[in-house]
């Protein structure tokens, strides 16, 4: 209770009830040349770093001092220096805010508490705002790394580390020097991508983040620190660890900090080396190739564009901050940018802030702006990936929720930031007229520009390779290949025999239906003759009914033997034999026979089994070739006659050919996706089967055929059933048209 005496005490009088926490861990550092101390909360684990003069306020505050006696010890020991009591009444309430003093003072429960819902609420809308890394609460697992550090210290002294980059090295020798065999060896996208290998890329994924966040935690010890936290995070769908080894925070040596930092890319390095030497020396068809070539993906990729980028909060970022001696790096470029920004756009004047860098603030500014576009490229790379993988499995509503989640989580703290700066009061009138005016000019004409100034455009669509006016000589009933009369090559007339097959199960049931035929035939003749001589006028009245049987017997022998006719396979027309698309080998049942794969006109699948509409070869004119483009349905108003087109096959990436359109889109949509352009076969267009065991595209898809250009001097460059891509030269559009068509692809609006 406050007695009259206290009430007549100034409030800058009177004794702080508030003290520093015995418990808290200090170290003294240096940065940039000059002392800060650094404060380690132990049940928090949180860190802060303080000037001298703030960590002289802090060991001030014993429970027994005033506003006044801090203020005049303060200014008798760092003199000349000032500070005014409210600048102090705000540090001390920060330093209580951030949990760094204790008091005795009644009713502090409501307020921790209070404090406690205000920081859930805020990691609660962290998690959101970024739906691709959410992280939960974790465990102590100091226990384990100090059972563990004994073993592993060897794995992170400089020699060791000398070893396993001379490794890295010759691993990218390695691909170097056979690039062009490393590249022709590697998976389509949608075959390392697809369902089979989910599981094995998720557990990949899962691994190697583990080992990555253990080598941070056994780092950290190895240089003196603590790891007080390890937990579980969802990393883009696939739950992983992660490890809070803030501790090395502590640490004076710079350097030390910026190993701990970089110790779980040197962990995925190493591993990515290793995997590239067993990828390369091991069996292609091998589970153990599959795995070392996802290690490979998982860890260099991630290494590449994530953890050793400084534009993200990863270990690239704490490394440069280490490293340059700025801690909260990010924070104070944002707050330098956001300075700029009021003071140019708004015309607000800014007081000097002496926590900012003074030196090279442009290189802050331009960071944040570099900063913020790398995380939306990544963010948004990361969804169009997503939806790429799940679109052709039905998926597209998963990858879509995560888009809107993510995106709204982007935009939603820049704007809440935005309301907040204006609703201080007062904020409003110092804005400058002419310095908001001439900011909105300049939005308004960026606006302007992004949505009416047109840019080349081209349409990206999937193609096949396929000869010009060709036939495909089709299995017409199923059978057994016995022989084929010709080869790759070879000349052929119309109505010329091709290929001879054999079906003993419909020679059989020719056979019998003969039989059956002749004995209708017989049944008849023996029932007219007892009808006239003997006067039987129950077999006379049979006759009828096996003159139906006889007729329906005589039918059936018909088709069957045209279906017997139909085993001597005759070319439709006059040309020259090429090969009809190769089948790829298809996966079996344990104790079944595997089916044919490649070309029918290989030796090697004679005896195959063809099923009805299987092709065995194309006849056609040698050399001519056009490229058959898969068009979107959201792309073919933009296709029109006369268009340039340019042409990059899988097969020949490093060359590109040009030719031009000189047809109108086809008006129906393709009903069916030829096998070998399904995602499932390697292929681009995402496919669901029907059911008689067609592939029908996902979207409506139409076709447009393009004349590929004779290429002089280099023979067999074109091949029938090569895939690649084509890139229309379309009407050119505004960035704004493009951002809209990429929205309506993305999501599906219903009216």
């Amino acid at each position: 209770m406050v007695s009259l005496a206290d009430s007549l005490v100034s409030s800058s009088s009177r004794q702080l009830p508030l003290r520093m926490r015995p418990d808290l861990s200090i170290r003294y550092h240096r940065y940039q040349g000059l002392p800060y101390w650094v404060i380690k909360e132990p049940v928090g684990l949180k860190y802060y770093r303080f000037q001298e003069e703030e960590y002289s306020i802090l060991r001030m505050l014993d429970g027994n001092c005033s506003f006044d006696d801090i203020k005049e010890r303060f200014e008798r020991e760092y003199a000349p220096q000032k500070i005014s009591l409210s600048d102090l009444q705000h540090f001390i309430g920060m330093l209580h805010r951030s949990g760094l003093l204790i008091t005795d003072a009644e009713r502090q429960g409501p307020q921790l508490r209070k404090r406690r819902d205000e920081t859930a609420r805020r990691e609660l809308f962290q998690k959101l705002s970024n739906i691709l890394a959410i992280r939960f609460k974790g465990v102590d697992p100091d226990k384990l790394l100090n059972w563990l550090a004994p073993y592993t210290n060897w794995f992170f002294t400089k020699w060791t580390a000398m070893f396993f980059g001379m490794v890295a090295l010759s691993a990218l020798l390695l691909v170097g020097v056979n690039y062009d065999e490393f590249r022709t060896r590697l998976p389509a996208f949608h075959e390392f991508f697809g369902p089979e290998n989910w599981i094995w890329l998720g557990c990949t994924l899962a691994i190697t983040k583990v080992l990555h966040e253990f080598g941070h935690g056994l780092s950290c010890k190895k240089f003196g620190g603590e790891c007080h936290e390890i937990g579980v995070m969802i990393l883009v769908l696939t739950p992983c660890l992660y490890c809070n080894v803030s501790d090395s925070w502590l640490l004076p040596n710079k350097w030390h900090r910026a190993v701990i930092g970089a110790a779980g890319m040197y962990v995925e390095i190493v591993l990515a080396s290793i995997a590239t030497f067993l990828w390369w020396y091991s069996e292609p068809d091998l589970l153990i190739n599959n795995i070392c070539l996802s290690v490979m993906f998982i860890c260099s990729v991630s290494t590449i564009l994530f953890n050793g980028n400084p534009l993200l909060r990863f270990d690239g970022y704490y490394i440069l901050s280490d490293i340059s001696e700025i801690p909260n790096l990010r924070q104070k470029a944002s707050k330098i940018m956001t300075r700029y920004m009021q003071e140019y756009c708004l015309g607000i004047e800014q007081q000097e802030d002496p926590f900012l860098p003074q030196r090279n603030q442009w290189f802050f500014a331009t960071y944040t702006v570099a900063a913020v576009a790398y995380r939306w490229v990544v963010v948004i790379s990361i969804m169009m990936f997503l939806n790429q993988i799940l679109e052709p499995y039905g998926l597209k509503v998963i990858g879509q929720l995560i888009a809107f989640t993510g995106i709204v989580g982007m935009l939603i703290q820049p704007l809440w930031q935005t309301i907040k700066f204006f609703r201080v009061p007062g904020r409003v009138h110092q804005v400058k007229k002419k310095n908001l005016s001439i900011t909105l000019a300049v939005v308004g004409a960026l606006i302007a520009a992004f949505v009416y100034v047109p840019f080349p455009y081209s349409v990206k669509c999937a193609l096949e390779v396929q000869p010009r006016d060709d036939s495909v000589v089709y299995a017409l009933v199923p059978g057994t290949l016995q022989e084929v009369k010709v080869k790759a090559g070879d000349s052929v007339d119309e109505d010329q025999e091709v290929a001879v097959m054999t079906n003993v199960d419909l020679l059989m049931s020719v056979r019998n239906l003969e039989i059956e035929v002749e004995q209708y035939k017989s049944q008849i003749e023996q029932a007219s003759r007892a009808g006239n001589m003997q006067r039987d006028y129950e077999s006379a009245a049979r006759i009828p009914e096996l003159q139906e049987l006889l007729v329906s017997a005589e039918a059936q022998l018909a088709r069957q033997r045209a279906d017997l006719d139909k085993l001597r396979v005759k070319s439709p027309a006059a040309g020259v034999v090429m090969p009809a698309p190769n089948k790829k080998q298809q996966p079996t049942m344990d104790g079944e026979l595997p089916g044919w794969s490649g070309s029918l006109l290989d030796a090697e699948n004679a005896g195959a089994f063809l099923q009805q509409s299987d092709a065995i070869c194309r006849i056609g004119e040698p050399g001519a070739y056009e490229a058959l483009l898969a068009v979107d349905q959201s792309d073919v108003v933009s296709i029109k006659p006369g268009q340039l087109v340019r042409i990059k096959l899988d097969s020949h990436a490093d060359e590109v050919f040009e030719t031009t359109i000189q047809q109108n889109v086809s008006k129906e949509p393709m009903e069916f996706v030829p096998p070998s352009m399904t995602v499932q076969a390697g292929g681009k267009i995402p496919v669901r089967p029907d059911s008689i065991g067609g592939s029908r595209p996902l979207s409506a898809t139409y076709q447009v055929a393009v004349e590929l250009p004779d290429v002089p001097g280099d023979i067999g460059v074109f091949r029938v059933g090569q895939r690649g891509w084509a890139k229309v030269s379309a009407d050119p559009k505004s960035l704004g048209q493009r951002l809209w068509r990429l929205i309506t692809r993305t999501f599906r609006f219903d009216l």
